[in-house]
């Protein structure tokens, strides 16, 4: 809808040209500023430098983060026609606004609709039935969130956008009240494609490795553990943002 006669677009795009339909041309990798000239006072459409600072300014607010994540039941192979998936693993990290860690806790959730995992599920997470069986209740959790959420009014954090689906739907699988649009949620995983450009998603270990340049031990599906690489992600984010650093994951 901008894009018309008379805006300035500037762009970011590849130095090496190659030949498209007979014409000499180089890829466009982002849009960086989208203006239309008005004397002194130019109207902005967009602008990735204001995006950015907007971001910066979220990342490094000194308040209480929780960095959470969770592992989800899978359908069977076959017969799933009426499968729920439900949260059976949940882990987080919560901090104050200095970054001190507070509290840390990994446990796993009993399913309420189809109490016996599917062979998926095991295959892929690699939980013991057993294990999921001594897991706390649904509704301990809720009231475990409630009172952090309640108390220190905590950022967040999560990779991607499933965990807060997640949520909302034990909620209602359970009948509890949904408190999750009081809960101020960052996607880290969004923010990064916008910061840095990305047109595909990033995968949070790739994020890592993106990051420190090194190879984590073997990914376990281990909710406690993703929630530590989250947090690991957003304080190499806030170095790369406030510094300033270079970083290319489509290069990683």
């Amino acid at each position: 809808m901008y894009f018309h006669p008379g805006i300035y677009v500037f762009l970011h795009a590849e130095e090496k040209p190659y030949i498209y339909k007979g014409i000499r041309v180089r890829r466009v990798k982002s849009v960086e500023k989208l203006m239309l000239p008005r004397g002194q006072n130019p109207k902005i459409y967009y602008d990735i430098d204001i995006i950015k600072s907007g971001i910066r300014s979220v990342i490094t607010a000194k308040k209480p983060k929780l960095f959470i994540d969770f592992e989800m039941s899978m359908p069977p192979y076959r017969h799933y026609k009426n499968f729920v998936s439900e949260i059976i693993q949940t882990g987080f990290i919560l901090t104050d606004k200095h970054d001190k860690v507070l509290r840390e806790e990994r446990f796993f959730i009993k399913p309420k609709l189809f109490p016996k995992m599917s062979l998926r599920t095991k295959k892929f997470l690699r939980f013991a039935q057993s294990e999921v069986n001594q897991g706390k209740s649904y509704d301990v959790f809720y009231n475990m969130l409630k009172t952090i959420i309640k108390r220190y009014r905590p950022m967040v954090f999560v990779w991607g956008k499933n965990d807060r689906e997640g949520i909302r739907k034990m909620n209602k699988i359970y009948d509890l009240r949904d408190f999750t649009d009081q809960i101020r949620f960052i996607d880290l995983l969004k923010l990064h494609k916008t910061y840095f450009g990305l047109k595909n998603d990033l995968g949070l270990f790739n994020a890592h490795r993106g990051y420190y340049d090194e190879q984590l031990s073997k990914q376990n599906h281990d909710a406690f553990e993703d929630a530590k690489a989250t947090k690991q992600v957003f304080d190499a984010f806030v170095d790369a943002c406030t510094n300033k650093k270079d970083i290319d994951f489509n290069a990683k």
